[in-house]
């Protein structure tokens, strides 16, 4: 079980998961990790999304506290790799995306691209 128990606001699944996750920046390294192979600071840094580099740090330490990844290596060449608990969000992924490609147009198109470039 997860270690939040003390911070959450209520037993609902839905938002347990939320208060877990934290916002939309977390999820898109997540998504970078999961889907797009990638596992360094700068490959995090380098994504279309263009997040800053403040903030992309401070979601790297918040996704290690809470469990949902982990590094290697030294501060200058760490990379970050999925726990069993950050594997587990796969189909909160899955299911965003297949919401997406439904119901904004171009996504289908940015999907299969990006597919493509991860099975390179």
């Amino acid at each position: 079980m997860i270690k939040l128990q003390a911070i959450r606001r209520s037993a609902c699944p839905i938002s347990c998961t939320l208060e877990l996750i934290g916002d939309k920046w977390s999820l898109l390294i997540i998504r970078d990790m999961m889907i797009l192979g990638k596992h360094t600071y700068n490959q995090f840094l380098n994504a279309e999304e263009k997040i800053s580099t403040n903030i992309l740090n401070d979601r790297l330490i918040m996704l290690v506290k809470k469990e949902l990844i982990y590094f290697t290596g030294t501060d200058k060449r760490k990379k970050y790799y999925l726990t069993e608990v950050g594997k587990d969000l796969r189909l909160v992924l899955e299911s965003i995306g297949i919401f997406g490609i439904k119901h904004f147009k171009g996504s289908k198109k940015y999907t299969e691209k990006n597919l493509k470039k991860s099975t390179m």
